[in-house]
């Protein structure tokens, strides 16, 4: 039993050689939050160590006189001697010196963090240094020089992470060469090395075998190469082996990982790469899985299940025994099992009193037949932890999501890694730990457990690539067997198996346990699978949904017309649009919102939909008093939202009392300790008739799926869906809202209530602040296209027209194109800090720019006194979190540009320093509070605070008090900031004190730049919007649709070089829904060649099969066809450029016989503006492509006049 760890690495762009990166600015990663250790990269990392790097980028360390800020990562796969360095702790405060020391080849520094914040080291509040440094030595000891492995990673600040989807990398693995000694300062006085344990170092040297044993994925060689870098990228199955620096593991859950790099350098042999000799690699990892199965051994479990027993005696005898007669293992754990099952009576080499002997042997009795059968013959083979199996054998394990029961497990072991949620995310039970207990080394003369092909095998690996699947319901069969026989296919013989498709037909049956199947309805009956549990959630919520659908009208004794009671429900009286030249568009606009509450508000099911400044909320409260006016103020009703930010703004603009649906399922029971859903047992709630379910475009299926089963619908009168179905998808599976609307639109018409007229575009016309943010939007959403075709081709030609001139679109948007980072950055505050001026009438002093920033944000009383601080007035957006357009670049650059003299002068906690812009990043619901000091009670409350939440960090309030000598503290010079405290907004008489690093690190990062993700839900006064062009993974149209829209005053583009993004985004096939594989109410699979479009996709080229997704209107989708059939081959809205630059965009573009062709569809030339603008346009191709141009025009003649058209210029 060998112990081996892992050791976190910063991010580095060229592979850990021991060089510079070589563009150092452009590595945003190393210096991000999740970076090692922790901030420190970024606290060294200033402008003066950035420009420094830039002057000797990609040059060896080894040969520099000063020494990197990345020292302790940059040397793992180095060749050169290098030189580490640490300075001591501020709070050492005794001269003690800077501290160096050597660093060999292929060596990292790492430190067992976990192991100095431990419940052994404590003491009353604070820590014990002496046992921190004792547990330290324990750590280093029990690293075996020459035999430990080290697995290298990066946490969440890496290239592959983002905000909604983090992941941590390994980047290479190798054997420990030697473990250095523990490092002590110098001239340090004795009072400190008294209180800190002599002074230590919190970094030791790991040095590795690294070349010649060892192995580093090369992402550093494809960095531009998307697809390549998806099939190298190792993210580990269980991330609990990758916290706190370093963690020590086993060598079952050491061989699961070689395994997998054994994957990766197959690939790179079988693509061609030259970087390493893989041949040679791949017989040293091979070897190297040999070796951990040896040491291994067959039963690794035993150990844990002694420590489950009770039986602790008997645990280091084991390991003691086995370490010096290996081959015995088996007759060891034997003699063992015999000894607790009474047929023995001693232990050779263990003595133990008869009353101990007594007392472990009853142990053993008291378990029941089930368990003992469990322990004695299965559960040895498995290495889980001991909490898991006392939660597997307990008899709540139903909480924890095993329904089998112990002879079932005990038939199929496999059920542990298809069943068990674990108490957090880093609690699980991998396929890969199960199937090595189920097919342990020939050479260690165990058996097996199943054939190579078993069902049981079978059925596990389907349900552990379904479990990945993080946004469909279903996947294709073919795919699903591909990527399980890949995964096999790099196992060792005796494990190695290849199915077919054939195999699900034959044990459908058995399958069935966990699997369901479906057959699509296209020519080759496409097989296509569901986890089980997946399959019943969507059918729940669609047998509830039909079920009120046909519920007929809920009767109303009172009269409610729309007329009368919802207009002056729904009336602004003192809106600026109620009077003058602007009251009749304002009357008409109330009268549809009133109809629309008329024609959903007798509906038992109902959805509300509307873009951004349709009013939806005013509607909300309308219904509101609508129900209570016709049902009595004694009616329940319950106001919902996904998430406690969403619940909060409910909450504040309809003055009604409103819940997060987790927490609404808390309370009754329907969550379990781990905040998993129970599928049963939770309590039904029946006294509520009303449920309102705000931003529903943010409901996946399985929390939809467990309110569901948590309401007695029996009780329940009426259920609201409100939501915009333009914004981002949900982050879990499924697209709930657009399915609902989608069905209901076709089968349910009386039950949706679209706004349609933006009272927000007319408030700003009135007010002569533009309409251009919601102009642009409106060629991004989804309604517009599928619905009343309202936003035509035409609008978006003309207004994408303006936005390629960029500059000031409208009184509330501008467009600034950007060319490179630098360019960005420089534009980016400018743009600011010249709108700040304007905003507060102050001038911009560059030398000291926090003054006009903190004006801006101030909110003061009629005595000039700053009441709190507003986040709303301004926020920077970008789709993405590293890169140098993304959030974590952005934050750091003005945080440095605003606040960086700030942090010079009192220092940081986890990189934030005082009126640091922050947001929460983790929920901290009822269950798990803050203490917040109360400005308006004068005591400290317990208050909950969302992901999402934005504030400001400020003095706490101990250091806003005078002293004595009348001074405040935190303005005097020397000051050293060691706590502060967040108010965030709509919670400003609250001030959350957070007095440690980690303690922020775990809650607050940096607000000045935000995620679109994170943005949902809220709204800013001017928003700054960052559009790349040459990362277009996560941008979509629900993307740039949600990041322009969170803009209500005026919104800043910055776009890279040209308008492309913008084109591309608007494209059908970018939107991310029309990606989401669900069945909520129709079966209809999304094409595998839409899924899988990078083989033959390029801009504009529609594969056959998808006219259907890819094409706007249903006569295009005819003229698509006929061209398809006739083999010509064309592209559809691709920009069609002239020389003087402008720009339309074709219905479809065609390439024959070396000419190319531009044809157009008209569909709208009884309306003047079309009329108008399509003369334009065709005086247009007149000029610039002429006898390039075919027409056709909207008629029940269309493929008869194509037909002829084609036959004249391509036959």
């Amino acid at each position: 039993m060998t112990n081996h760890i892992s050791a976190r690495l910063a991010w580095h762009s060229d592979g850990w050689n021991g060089h510079i990166c070589k563009n150092p600015v452009a590595n945003t990663y190393c210096s991000g939050q999740h970076s090692y250790p922790g901030n420190t990269i970024a606290e060294r990392r200033d402008l003066t160590v950035l420009k420094w790097e830039q002057t000797n980028a990609g040059k060896s360390c080894a040969s520099l006189s000063d020494i990197a800020p990345c020292i302790y990562s940059v040397n793992a796969f180095g060749a050169e001697k290098l030189t580490a360095f640490t300075d001591p702790p501020a709070f050492f405060r005794d001269g003690t010196k800077q501290k160096r020391w050597e660093l060999p080849p292929a060596t990292t520094c790492i430190w067992p963090y976990e192991e100095m914040f431990s419940a052994e080291v404590k003491k009353g509040n604070s820590f014990d240094n002496d046992k921190r440094l004792e547990k330290a030595r324990q750590y280093f000891t029990r690293i075996e020089e020459d035999k430990s492995l080290v697995f290298y990673y990066a946490n969440y600040s890496n290239p592959f992470s983002e905000d909604e989807n983090q992941h941590y990398a390994l980047v290479g693995l190798s054997r420990i060469k030697k473990v250095g000694e523990i490092l002590f300062y110098e001239d340090t006085s004795a009072e400190t090395k008294r209180r800190f344990g002599g002074a230590y170092v919190w970094q030791c040297n790991i040095t590795s075998h690294y070349p010649n044993e060892g192995f580093r994925i090369p992402y550093h060689l494809y960095a531009d190469q998307p697809e390549i870098l998806e099939k190298m990228l190792l993210t580990p199955d269980n991330p609990r082996n990758f916290k706190f620096g370093t963690r020590m593991f086993s060598d079952d859950e050491s061989l699961d990982l070689v395994e997998r790099f054994l994957e990766i350098a197959a690939f790179l042999k079988e693509k061609g790469d030259t970087s390493e000799n893989w041949t040679i690699r791949i017989e040293w990892l091979q070897k190297l899985i040999a070796e951990l199965w040896q040491c291994r051994g067959l039963y690794p479990g035993f150990p844990r299940i002694l420590d489950y027993l009770g039986f602790t005696e008997a645990i280091q005898f084991y390991k003691k025994r086995l370490t010096t007669e290996p081959e015995k293992e088996k007759e060891l754990v034997e003699s063992l099992f015999a000894f607790l099952e009474g047929k023995s009576s001693t232990i050779p080499g263990l003595p133990l009193p008869a009353i101990r002997s007594n007392e472990i042997i009853r142990q053993w009795q008291l378990k029941s037949e089930d368990e003992r059968l469990l322990l004695r013959h299965t559960l040895p083979r498995f290495e889980l932890q001991t909490e898991q199996l006392k939660r597997i054998l307990g008899n709540a394990r139903a909480e924890n999501g095993i329904v089998a029961t112990l002879p079932e497990i005990a038939a199929n072991p496999y059920l542990l890694t298809e069943q068990f949620v674990g108490s957090d995310q880093d609690d699980i039970i991998t396929f890969n730990k199960i199937d090595h207990g189920m097919f342990p080394s020939p050479e260690l003369g165990g058996t097996t457990l199943a054939a190579k092909d078993d069902w049981r095998r079978l059925r596990a690996l389907c349900v552990e690539r379904l479990k990945h699947e993080s946004k469909h319901s279903f996947a294709t069969a073919s795919q699903v067997i591909h990527e399980i026989n890949h995964k096999l296919s790099y196992l060792p013989e005796w494990k190695r198996h290849q199915f077919t498709e054939r195999y699900l037909e034959v044990d459908e049956e058995n399958l069935s346990g966990a699997l369901t199947f479906r057959t699509g309805n296209d020519p080759e009956r496409k097989k296509y699978i569901y986890l089980k549990s997946v399959y019943e959630a969507e059918r729940e919520v669609e047998e509830q949904i039909r079920k009120l659908a046909r519920r007929p009208d809920i009767s109303i004794n009172v009269p409610m017309t729309a007329e009368r009671h919802w207009v002056d429900y729904l009336r602004v009286l003192d809106s600026p649009l109620a009077s003058g030249n602007t009251r009749e568009e304002y009357d008409a606009a109330i009268l549809g919102q009133a109809e629309v509450c008329q024609k959903i508000f007798v509906r038992p099911l109902c959805v509300l939909s509307g873009a951004a400044g349709t009013g939806k909320t005013t509607v909300i409260r309308a219904l509101l008093q609508g129900i209570r006016r016709t049902k009595g103020s004694g009616v329940t009703i319950q106001l919902l939202a996904p998430t406690g930010k969403a619940a909060d703004i409910m909450r504040e603009k309809t003055g009604e009392p409103a819940a997060t649906i987790h927490s609404f399922l808390a309370q009754r029971g329907w969550l379990n300790e781990n905040m998993t859903f129970k599928r049963r047992g939770g309590r039904k709630e029946e006294a509520i008739s009303t449920y309102i379910i705000d931003e529903a475009s943010m409901l996946d299926l399985e929390l939809i799926a467990t309110l569901f089963r948590a309401i007695n619908w029996a009780t329940v009168q009426r259920l609201i869906f409100v939501g915009d179905p333009n914004q981002l998808p949900p982050i879990g599976r499924g697209k709930i809202f657009a399915d609902l609307i989608d069905w209901i639109r076709e089968t349910n018409p009386e039950s949706l209530g679209f706004l349609e007229i933006n009272i927000r575009q007319m408030e700003n016309r009135l007010k002569k602040l533009g309409t251009g943010i919601l102009d642009l939007a409106s060629l991004f959403t989804r309604l517009g296209d599928d619905v009343h075709k309202s936003h035509t081709k035409m609008d978006a030609e003309l207004m994408l027209g303006r936005v390629q001139e960029q500059g000031d679109i409208d009184q509330d948007l501008r467009v600034i194109y950007w060319s490179d980072p630098d360019d960005l950055s420089k534009k980016l505050i400018e743009t600011i800090f010249s709108d700040l001026e304007k905003d507060t009438d102050q001038p911009y002093d560059p030398t000291k720019p926090s003054l006009l920033w903190e004006a801006a944000f101030k909110v003061q009383d009629d005595n000039g006194q700053t009441k709190h601080w507003q986040p709303e007035i301004l926020q920077i957006i970008s789709p993405y979190r590293g890169e140098q357009y993304g959030t974590g670049y952005l934050n750091t650059l003005l945080q440095r540009h605003i606040n960086g003299w700030r942090m010079g002068r009192v220092g940081q906690l986890g990189g934030i320093t005082l009126f640091d812009k922050v947001i929460q990043v983790v929920n901290r619901p009822k269950s798990n509070p803050y203490w917040a000091y109360s400005t308006e009670s004068k005591k400290s409350e317990k208050i909950e605070a969302y992901n999402g939440e934005i504030g400001f960090a400020q003095p706490d309030l101990r250091d806003w008090r005078r002293d004595a000598r009348g001074n405040v503290p935190f303005l005097q010079p020397g000051f050293t900031m060691k706590r502060f405290q967040v108010q965030f907004s709509r919670k400003s008489q609250y001030r959350i004190t957070l007095d440690s690093g980690s303690e922020v690190e775990r809650n607050l990062e940096l607000a000045y730049a935000i995620s679109v993700h994170k943005s949902q839900g809220s709204e800013f006064k001017r928003v700054y919007f960052i559009v790349p062009k040459h990362k277009m993974a996560l941008l979509s149209r629900e993307m740039f649709y949600t990041g322009i829209t969170r803009a209500n005053r005026h919104c800043t583009l910055l776009v890279q070089e040209d308008i492309s993004p913008l084109l591309n985004m608007r494209r059908p096939e970018s939107s991310h829904l029309a990606g989401i594989n669900s069945s909520l109410f129709d079966f209809r699979p999304i094409p595998e060649e839409f899924l899988n479009r990078s083989g033959w996709y390029e801009e504009g080229k529609i594969h056959r099969t998808l006219a259907d997704i890819m094409v706007r209107s249903k006569s295009e989708v005819i003229l698509a066809n006929m061209l398809f059939e006739r083999d010509i081959p064309f592209r559809y809205e691709v920009p069609l450029r002239a020389p003087d630059g402008t720009f339309y965009l074709p219905d479809f573009v065609i390439n024959w016989a070396g000419e190319e062709y531009y044809w157009e569809h008209l569909g709208m030339l009884d309306q003047e503006k079309y009329r108008n603008h399509w003369e334009t346009k065709k005086a247009w191709y007149a000029k610039f492509f002429p006898g390039k141009l075919l027409i056709t025009e909207e008629s029940g003649e269309l493929s008869k006049e194509a037909n002829s058209l084609i036959e004249q210029h391509f036959s």
